[in-house]
């Protein structure tokens, strides 16, 4: 080959090598793109691949210079007037303090507290925790530029602990930052938690996701509507509010709490839990529009404990997925289209549901009115059926009323107890003791054999028995003529009530040896 036409080759070679690396170096270094959050794209989550593991560790000091511009510190002042001779301070009782005239009538009190938040749209809408905005007299937004702004509540969702904020930018735009996929998120994922914690602006911690679908109270957040992101990134207090980001500089969550070791130590390292970024998206279309969050109702009560092996067996199901209703609350949703009593909700919309906390969640995202369809295993076989939702506030009123007691069983005579479970009558001291509802009638478990089934199942005193596969339980007598219809490799479902909680307990009768 002629030496000026392999120069020629490797000149082009090297001249497409490099405008290729500069539109990639471009790609990687450019702004995000400043949609206004009511753009419908805004609400899509990305939808480019994850991209191949080089096995190189990224630039944590480019994606934290790329975000921080677009993180903000909030401060939150609240002025509350406190009654005379409450919360006095040590100086307002010294004589020559109320002298001077330095204590009001009417005295005022300010208390400031501080989070974080982002920027999400250039014109001026900030996404935080509710518990950061909560009780607000007066916002304060301040960008890293120095530049402060004051800042007006959109809307709240204390369900998740989100709330949607607005500054007024004029003319200048603001930076802004994308928002990712947080389902896609991979336990062991590197993470950036940014925010101001403990007064420190602009702090990043790294580390990685512990865990995804965290299910339990943290304030007044809805375990199952609230599924939070685990982390070890240090979050401490100011954090909250601030973004979770990924390797791409996306926000795949809220910064939200952290639980620590011990109440003794204050430098316990603790484990820090992120609001999904995906569940704060559902959520801020209704908050743009209306100011609050409505959420789907079917009107149920679930079995708090996941259906087991015995659960499956004595259902005649497949596997150990779904759900088991426990109470269908008369002229509720479920109720008007067909639930029972001890129907199995396997799926909705097709989507299979994996226990209490996934169903509860899957309905919560939608919307009051929309209809859902309920794949409900029923007698040997599923069958659909198609729910029109209400608003879940609603329903949580309207559920409070007491239940209808249903009719008792025809007595029979014959006791018996293979299920090493001891009872008594509910009699007025051990209601009050126990605190034990009027409305509940049962038996009161008083001992439970700690090596047996029972007990393995969570069974314990103090819990009342109300029904046994479903015929009521009012008195000893009917408990013993339950139980002696039992034999040996017999699965039986005990109706417990536990507070105001009901569950559905399936005991395989054991060989009494």
């Amino acid at each position: 080959m002629d030496r000026r036409y392999s120069f020629a080759v490797l000149l082009v070679v090297v001249s497409v090598s490099v405008v290729f690396g500069m539109i990639l170096g471009g790609r990687l270094n450019a702004p995000s793109t400043m949609l206004a959050v009511t753009d419908p794209e805004w609400l899509k989550p990305p939808q480019s691949e994850r991209p191949a593991s080089t096995g190189a560790l990224m630039d944590f000091a480019d994606i934290a210079e790329r975000t921080l511009p677009a993180v903000v510190g909030v401060q939150n002042t609240s002025i509350h007037t406190v009654p005379e001779g409450e919360g006095e301070t040590p100086f307002e009782q010294d004589p020559f303090f109320r002298f001077f005239q330095f204590r009001q009538q009417d005295p005022e009190r300010r208390s400031d507290g501080f989070g974080s938040g982002f920027i999400i749209s250039s014109d001026g809408y900030v996404l935080t925790n509710n518990h950061v905005v909560q009780d607000a007299t007066k916002l304060t937004v301040e960008l890293k530029n120095g530049d402060k702004y004051v800042a007006n509540v959109i809307g709240k969702d204390p369900s998740i602990d989100l709330a949607l904020i607005k500054i007024d930018p004029g003319d200048k735009p603001l930076p802004v930052l994308a928002l990712g996929d947080s389902q896609g998120l991979r336990v062991g994922e590197w993470v950036l938690a940014i925010g101001n914690p403990l007064g420190l602006d602009y702090t990043v911690t790294v580390g990685v996701v512990s865990a995804k679908a965290r299910n339990f109270p943290i304030g007044n957040t809805i375990p199952g509507v609230a599924s939070f992101i685990q982390t070890d990134a240090a979050i401490n207090k100011g954090n909250s509010g601030g973004p979770l980001v990924n390797s791409r500089g996306e926000v795949v969550g809220i910064n939200t709490a952290i639980f620590r070791g011990g109440f003794d130590n204050p430098l316990v390292e603790g484990v820090g839990f992120a609001l999904p970024i995906n569940v704060a998206r559902d959520a801020v279309q209704q908050l743009l529009e209306t100011g609050s969050v409505q959420r789907g109702f079917l009107g149920i009560t679930m079995n708090s404990i996941d259906i087991d092996e015995d659960a499956r067996d004595y259902y005649g199901l497949p596997d150990t997925h779904g759900v088991v209703v426990t109470r269908v609350q008369t002229g509720m949703p479920a109720d008007k289209a067909g639930v029972r009593q001890n129907d199995v909700i396997r799926s909705v919309d097709g989507a299979e549901i994996a226990n209490s906390n996934d169903l509860l969640a899957k309905i919560a995202t939608r919307r009051p009115g929309e209809t859902v369809k309920l794949g409900v295993f029923r007698g040997g076989k599923t069958i659909a059926i198609p729910v029109t939702l209400m608003s879940r506030d609603e329903g949580l009123a309207a559920q409070q009323r007491p239940l209808t007691p249903t009719a008792a069983p025809v007595p029979e005579d014959s006791p018996a107890d293979d299920l090493e479970i001891e009872v008594d009558e509910i009699t007025p001291a051990l209601r009050d003791r126990l605190g034990i509802d009027e409305s509940v009638a049962g038996v009161v478990v008083t001992d439970v054999n700690a090596s047996s089934i029972a007990a393995d199942k969570g069974i314990a005193p103090g819990m009342v028995i109300t029904a046994v596969d479903n015929k009521p339980i009012r008195n000893i007598e009917d408990w013993n003529r339950a139980m002696s219809k039992l034999g040996v490799g017999d699965i039986v479902m005990l109706d417990i009530r536990l507070g105001a909680q009901n569950l559905f307990v399936h005991l395989k009768v054991p060989e009494i040896q």
